[in-house]
């Protein structure tokens, strides 16, 4: 097992892996949170300890019944909040739903410029207080977009980045590969800490794993790998890859299936805003229904919550 490692200057040391909790969540698997706190309690025992969450995943029930096995787990989560008020609220929210006086991470959810930086200030002010405070340990944001990560050197106080990348670039929303693992570089280099996402591409990448893993473990400025599991099997392949070692290959036939994609029902109305949602531009409305171009799609299933008919899923 490889040893933990520093992320960033936070002072927090953490697994090469991490655990994304979206697959989990209503919005993909739908585990109860009693399964799913399953699977997060086996992957603390094979040495995994960041858990990344967010409140739109509403994943804090599972994550809550770890801790109380497993009080030491480090948890990351995010909120869309843009204000003091919004990010108060969504503070108090995570600390009540996980039941923890102390969140080790609180991230800004999907900044994408200089722009919405600065616009969410109100908002990480409110974070680096309650940091100063000792109720937060790291704060940042994560991100889909170069353009958001290049600012990052600039922007006071910021400590870790959950950025997008992978081996084809597949989900960058404003870029390419090379000029994200660029402003990673360059991020890293100023002290921030990087927990990379969608390390497979949402599914893009599931006939290449190792070469996918390889990608993310040659550089020195990726500090964490974060990925989606869905069972013990997974947890086992990927720590695997996360490692450099080969696969158990009966795990890896256990694993091996056709990639997820975003799946519409038919009773879809076209109300379109599922399509306002989707910031991959994967959505849109044809013949009054809405259509996903899965060559685009990230599988983040962002777009399910705004359905008001439930008819998006992540399968």
């Amino acid at each position: 097992m490889m040893e933990k490692r520093p992320l960033g200057k936070t002072g927090l040391m953490v697994y090469p892996l991490a655990f994304g909790t979206l697959t989990v969540s209503p919005m993909q698997k739908g585990f109860r949170p009693e399964r799913a706190a399953e699977l997060i309690l086996y992957a603390a025992e094979k040495g995994i300890n960041l858990f990344d969450t967010a409140q739109l995943y509403d994943t804090y029930e599972p994550l809550r019944l770890a801790l109380k096995k497993r009080p030491d787990l480090l948890i990351s989560t995010k909120s869309y909040a843009w204000d003091r008020q919004g990010a108060e609220a969504a503070f108090e929210d995570a600390r009540k739903k996980l039941d923890m006086d102390v969140i080790p991470i609180f991230l800004m959810h999907e900044q994408e410029d200089r722009l919405t930086l600065k616009g969410h200030r109100e908002a990480f002010d409110f974070y680096l207080e309650q940091k100063a405070k000792g109720k937060i340990r790291a704060v940042g944001f994560s991100t889909h977009r170069v353009a958001a990560v290049d600012y990052a050197p600039r922007y006071p106080g910021l400590d870790v980045i959950h950025p997008l990348i992978n081996r084809t670039g597949v989900g960058i929303a404003d870029g390419t590969r090379d000029e994200m693992m660029a402003a990673i570089e360059r991020a890293h280099s100023a002290g921030i800490g990087i927990y990379a996402m969608k390390p497979l591409g949402g599914g893009h990448l599931l006939r290449e794993p190792k070469e996918a893993f390889d990608y993310l473990r040659s550089s020195p400025a990726v500090d964490a790998i974060c990925c989606g599991m869905q069972s013990e099997a997974e947890i086992d392949v990927n720590l695997a890859l996360a490692e450099g070692l080969t696969p158990d290959p009966e795990a890896l036939t256990l694993t091996r299936r056709e990639p997820r994609h975003l799946m519409i029902h038919d009773y879809c109305r076209g109300c379109g805003k599922c399509v306002q949602r989707c910031r991959q531009g994967a959505l849109s409305i044809v013949d009054g229904k809405c259509v996903c171009d899965q060559s685009k799609c990230v599988r983040c299933g962002y777009c399910a919550p705004v359905c008001e008919d439930f008819c998006i899923k992540v399968v």
